[in-house]
């Protein structure tokens, strides 16, 4: 009964102030970017659902928080809190449903990620400068163990890449140059269909038409124009298969690693912020406690994830190891967690 109680107050508050942080943050970015958006209705539309899933991805950590600290305030202002400590619940008790709702919510908060909700960002602002969802990345130059492919156009959402060159070197002689017009991403590889292959030998140039080749096994579109772009959008399926095509060729993947673990680590500061904050909430509210509570709790927790978002940002641009800035900062709040859920 008080575990199916603290969760339906808990659930209540989330949806309450996720729904709110969500709306004021599209609200407010779609008046700021009103004159750059595209007159089409159906772009403005597009424009703000991947808008609000980015905004889904930014608060919904801290809105976990805040629940917490919302349930809370509300258990020790109705006295129930009060009212469980005389009938014999502990305060594992009180604070486990609200612990494994959060843990829960986080858990499905990472499997979005492993969707294309993770590139909801990087599809509105391409409507955004654009002016259309599906744009093209151009001049793309990648180096694969002895080649060196240059894309003059590549449109990831189409699998599709326009201009094509394959430069085959070795030491330092051009051993074969590869053409083609167009090159589309079928199954594992990009196929270029009716290619044109040179090749230099020592006193002529030998030329074959109409060839079917298959180049960057593995590489697709979104892992192509993300790694080689540097941009730091990834599913977590692309960027588990980015790290392991990488590191083959020994590729520094730790921008890589960073966007995972901010996927998959950063995350739980949510449920572990949520025990350390109950540790500290009064009894009763007698003496301005309570407020002074909700006061300091709200400012920790936006201090704590602005300064987790920073590092966050810090390992994206390659400044921090992502083990330093994203794994470290949650084990100890996990230790501290550890901590204080013993003393309960």
């Amino acid at each position: 009964m008080l575990f199916r109680y603290i969760i339906k107050g808990y659930i209540r508050y989330f949806a309450l102030i996720f729904l709110a942080l969500v709306v004021f943050f599209v609200g407010l970015d779609y008046l700021q970017s009103f004159k750059s958006l595209p007159s089409a209705a159906n772009l403005q539309i597009l424009y703000i659902i991947y808008k609000s899933f980015y905004a889904v991805d930014l608060l919904l950590p801290i809105s976990l928080v805040f629940a917490s600290i919302a349930t809370n305030i509300y258990l020790v202002r109705r006295n129930e809190l009060v009212a469980f400590y005389s009938v014999g619940y502990s305060k594992r008790e009180i604070i486990k449903p609200m612990f494994l709702a959060s843990g829960t919510i986080i858990a499905l908060y990472a499997l979005l990620h492993a969707t294309p909700f993770a590139y909801a960002n990087e599809n509105a602002e391409s409507i955004r400068k654009h002016k259309v969802l599906a744009s093209a990345t151009n001049d793309l130059f990648v180096k694969y163990y002895d080649k060196y492919i240059y894309f003059e156009k590549l449109y990831p959402f189409l699998k599709k890449a326009e201009n094509v060159r394959v430069f085959r070197i070795e030491g330092d002689s051009l051993k074969e140059l590869v053409r083609a017009d167009e090159a589309h991403f079928m199954e594992k590889g990009w196929r270029m269909s009716g290619a044109e292959v040179v090749i230099p030998l020592q006193e002529a140039i030998e030329v074959k038409k109409d060839a079917d080749i298959t180049i960057l096994q593995g590489f697709k579109p979104k892992i192509l124009d993300s790694v080689y772009e540097g941009k730091s959008s990834f599913s977590i399926i692309d960027a588990v298969y980015a790290i392991a095509l990488l590191k083959d060729q020994n590729v520094n993947t730790e921008k890589i690693e960073a966007v995972l673990l901010a996927q998959l680590v950063y995350p739980l500061f949510a449920p572990l912020l949520g025990v350390i904050l109950f540790a500290f909430l009064p009894t009763t509210q007698r003496g301005g406690a309570l407020s002074f509570y909700g006061f300091v709790s709200i400012v920790a927790a936006l201090a704590l994830w602005g300064i987790l978002f920073t590092l966050l940002r810090l390992s994206y641009s390659g400044v921090l190891s992502p083990k330093i800035s994203i794994v470290a900062p949650v084990l100890l709040l996990s230790a501290a967690a550890a901590l204080f859920y013993r003393r309960f």
